[in-house]
């Protein structure tokens, strides 16, 4: 995946958590009764939703990093013509 996929796939995932975030904050805001009733946890339903997307991409851009890095270090290491196997 290239990097303006995978930022493209992470600001649709952000822009959905927002959105319902935004939905839950309005709902309360406007005062919907079984929202109101739980106060706390329509917030903490928030923040969660939306950390757990941030959380998810500083996670997959942390293993995409190493993934990269290994693949720099573990480089094959080339066989010199001294070693191959005469062909005789």
């Amino acid at each position: 995946m290239t990097l303006s996929g995978w930022l493209k796939a992470r600001a649709v995932e952000l822009g959905a958590a927002l959105c319902t975030a935004a939905v839950l904050i309005g709902g309360l805001a406007i005062g919907v009764p079984f929202l109101r009733a739980r106060i706390a946890e329509t917030f903490l339903y928030s923040f969660c939703c939306v950390s757990a997307v941030l959380l998810r991409a500083v996670l997959d851009l942390a293993a995409r990093t190493a993934r990269l890095a290994l693949r720099s270090v573990r480089s094959p290491i080339p066989v010199r013509a001294s070693l191959r196997p005469s062909g005789a």
